[in-house]
């Protein structure tokens, strides 16, 4: 495994850090209205794309720049290093966009690629139903064609930005005939359509980036099948195959890290052999989440599957960062309960809603319960739960 980047990968580093250090300065801080904010975060897409930074691993043919592995992990380092925004986008882009670039027709690429990159449509993804999440291929919504259409009755939940996504892409039930699997078809659906609900589900941090989608006889073109009718299971594996190494998260918590070690000097605590001794364990578990996501990054610069170790770094980052923040709320003591408008809020009160926020990184993505049974059964090979 070679761990060092290229004379061309630093360049592209250099590069990209000196404009994030020119631009970032007005987009640094989201306004405080949740419509604003969207449109900020548009604003930030759009002038990350037109510096050439969206898409980046995309074809060239498609708006991307056909760059390798290592510049995507870069451009993650170093946004996360520089506070930057994320793209407000980032549904459309790692999990839409492969699926179109492999599986959709020329005018369906024509038509959404180049929005999807510039931020002009937000995407949100229905997949997963009441009853239907682990086991996906138990979905119930169904599809019935009439003429050019498909018309669609059902419920997703779980749809990230679904409150503000203009576009969705679903898994519908099109047949019932034969394995689960081979009755599902992977479609388009503008959300303005006739019979689309959207209700928003309001987390423990207060906010409601996820939502409930119903569905009632909601009449889509056919013309927005991705694919073919019954072919949709393929897309969705494929499209979930985009796997990315986690190393853009992995910088991410050593900020978090080094936010624990601020607390501790500011509780006078940084002498507390039992607490550096945690937190020097917290630095371990880091650094093998990196190497690891280096091991997935090695897989994908050479043509093969992400394998197992993707799902391991997902459980363990999940975890760790719940530790992360445990600590860090333990670390507060009384200031704990104290929030970001409050003037004697330490750190500016992130830490309540980074460890509220936490919890939700051990279930989106696929559940820590879930992705044991994984590594598990196809990793260790040991017998299925039941």
């Amino acid at each position: 495994m070679d761990l060092t980047y290229s004379e061309e990968d630093e360049r592209f580093r250099s590069e990209l850090r000196g404009w994030l250090r020119e631009q970032l300065e007005e987009f640094r801080a989201l306004p405080k209205s949740p419509t604003a904010a969207v449109e900020h975060s548009r604003a930030w897409q759009r002038k990350m794309y037109e510096a050439g930074y969206v898409g980046l691993a995309w074809p060239e043919e498609y708006g991307g720049r056909s760059a390798p592995p290592t510049q995507q992990v870069i451009f993650g380092e170093e946004c996360a290093r520089a506070g930057a925004p994320g793209l407000i986008n980032t549904i459309g882009l790692s999990i839409l966009g492969p699926a179109l670039i492999s599986h959709g027709s020329e005018e369906q690429k024509k038509r959404f690629l180049p929005r999807i990159l510039r931020a002009d449509d937000l995407w949100c993804q229905g997949f997963s139903e009441p009853g239907a999440g682990s086991d996906l291929a138990s979905l119930r919504t169904k599809a019935d064609i009439e003429g050019d259409d498909l018309v669609v009755t059902g419920q997703k939940v779980w749809t990230s930005l679904g409150p503000v996504a203009e576009w969705c892409f679903l898994l519908v039930r099109t047949s019932s005939d034969g394995p689960p699997q081979q009755g599902i078809t992977y479609v388009l659906m503008d959300m303005k359509s006739p019979g689309v609900e959207v209700v928003p589900i309001r987390q423990i941090t207060g906010k409601s980036h996820f939502s409930e989608l119903f569905l009632e006889s909601v009449r889509i073109p056919l013309a927005n099948v991705v694919g073919e009718i019954g072919n949709g299971w393929a897309v969705a594996k494929s499209t979930l195959a985009s796997e990315r190494s986690g190393l853009a998260g992995v910088v991410e918590l050593e900020r978090n890290l080094a936010r624990l070690g601020r607390l501790a000097k500011q509780s006078g605590r940084q002498d507390d052999p039992v607490l550096r001794q945690r937190l020097a364990q917290l630095h371990i578990e880091k650094e093998t989440l990196k190497y690891t996501g280096y091991r997935v990054l090695t897989a994908q610069m050479r043509g093969g599957p992400p394998g197992p170790e993707s799902a391991i770094g997902k459980l363990a980052a999940s975890e760790f960062r719940r530790r992360i923040m445990e600590l860090g709320m333990e670390l507060l003591g009384p200031h704990a309960v104290i929030g970001r408008k409050d003037p004697q809020a330490r750190d500016r009160g992130r830490w309540p809603g980074l460890y509220l926020d936490a919890r939700a990184y051990s279930i989106g993505g696929g559940t820590s319960e879930v992705l044991r049974n994984v590594i598990a059964e196809r990793t260790l090979g040991l017998p299925k739960s039941y």
